[in-house]
């Protein structure tokens, strides 16, 4: 707190990093949206490619399938979303 009573501290770190909080804060909300819109892209194709299926082995090739890459996504946004969080709140832990 740099020996600063903490209303002082609170402002200083309002006023100084409001813009770059809201611009991660934006970037995390596009990177959620993104994420949810391919998610259902991906589970509507899914679910296409399963009406047609005709035999248990294609059903849980499919399913494999999907899994797999559906995991693998998330895995892939979550540690892409994890890092736009710690870039948001960075500014202000640095003052800390």
């Amino acid at each position: 707190m740099h020996g600063s009573p903490p209303g002082i501290f609170l402002r200083e770190i309002t006023l100084t990093d409001f813009s770059a909080v809201q611009a991660n804060f934006t970037a995390i909300a596009t990177a959620h949206a993104d994420f949810a819109k391919a998610s259902m892209e991906s589970s509507k194709s899914y679910f296409e490619k399963l009406a047609t299926v005709k035999s248990p082995q294609n059903f849980m090739e499919l399913t494999t399938e999907f899994t797999k890459s559906a995991y693998e996504t998330f895995v892939t946004d979550a540690a892409k979303i994890s890092e736009l969080y710690k870039a948001a709140f960075q500014p202000a832990a640095a003052k800390i």
